[in-house]
């Protein structure tokens, strides 16, 4: 009799488990379902209440602020987006979008988009972008932040670990491996820095820095212009590009633009285009020279500093415009 009332027992409790892990998945099943609308001010005050961090969402809306677990589609809020897993389609904040785990398509952000692991497609963000790992485009006003990227356009900085496209900053482009940074300085792990002293046609002085990948590199310089009083002063900011390099020799091609002035008058502009022949003395040692084509630009009521001597010119109503050959040689040292 006693064993009758055990098996009972184990039957009864075999059968209550079955029912509870039948319901348990059933829940689960209705967590998983993508709920077509979430509409709502600030969480919880939203169409799916205080379940809005477990639910699945094809479309939001949201006044201020909204969280969900996983957006399949579209999302815009009015300050900030919160998605704890995963990002698909386009996710639109008025501030910040924020993704705990992967993103998938397009977000934009009037200051930070933030997501954790993997995004792929496009970011673009008022202020910043920081991703784990980034395949695809980043645009930011401010900053890009990544492991590996794809391409990265900042107005300011640009980080990541390595780069398989451009990386373009109004300033700076700090990575391990880049071989297209464009922007004033270069910081790159497995690229190069070099520190130079060039010289030009008409006696302009220049100490120079160059930094960047292996096929292109920005350009900083500062001088001083011996024979032009009127031009004394210069500044100067490029690009160029490793076009051939075999063995201790080298050709690269630069696009420069120059600031000259005495501060008492005005300035003349100078754009250049150089192509350079390079020779490694040393690992460590480089020497350089090559012709220049040559922009010149300034107000007609500044003295010519040129004395007329070019292949072309114009003179307008305000503005003088004149084109010439030039040269410029130097060396280089590898930092």
């Amino acid at each position: 009799m006693e064993k009758s009332k055990n098996t009972q027992r184990i039957v009864r409790t075999v059968v209550c488990t079955m029912v509870m892990s039948g319901c348990i998945a059933g829940l689960s099943g209705q967590e998983r379902k993508a709920i077509p609308a979430h509409v709502g001010i600030i969480y919880p005050l939203s169409t799916n209440g205080r379940t809005a961090p477990s639910d699945t969402n094809d479309f939001s809306l949201h006044l201020i602020a909204g969280i969900s677990q996983q957006e399949n589609a579209f999302l815009l809020a009015g300050v900030s987006g919160f998605v704890r897993g995963n990002a698909h389609g386009t996710i639109i904040s008025g501030v910040s979008n924020h993704i705990g785990n992967e993103a998938n398509g397009v977000q934009v952000a009037g200051v930070l988009n933030h997501i954790r692991h993997h995004a792929r497609g496009i970011q673009i963000a008022g202020l910043i972008n920081r991703t784990g790992d980034a395949q695809g485009f980043q645009l930011a006003g401010l900053l890009n932040k990544a492991g590996d990227a794809n391409t990265q356009v900042a107005g300011l900085v640009n980080v990541a670990k390595k780069v398989k496209g451009v990386q373009l900053a109004g300033l700076i482009n700090i990575a391990e491996e880049s071989d297209y940074p464009i922007g004033v300085l270069n910081i790159i792990k497995e690229g190069e820095m070099q520190l130079g002293l060039a010289v030009d046609e008409t006696g302009g002085a220049l100490v120079t820095f160059r930094s960047g990948g292996k096929v292109l590199y920005g350009l900083l310089g500062i001088g001083y212009h011996f024979g032009h009083e009127e031009a004394r002063y210069m500044l100067e900011g490029g690009i160029g590009a490793h076009v051939v390099a075999t063995g201790a020799f080298r050709l690269n091609v630069e696009l420069a633009s120059a600031a000259m002035t005495h501060f008492d008058d005005g300035v003349y502009g100078k754009q250049s285009a150089r192509v350079l022949a390079g020779y490694r003395i040393t690992p460590r040692l480089e020497v350089f020279a090559g012709p220049t084509f040559n922009h010149l630009l300034f107000e007609v009521d500044q003295p010519d500093i040129r004395d007329g001597r070019y292949l072309w010119q114009w003179h307008g109503a305000d503005m003088f415009n004149g084109c010439y050959l030039g040269g410029i040689a130097g060396l280089q040292f590898s930092l």
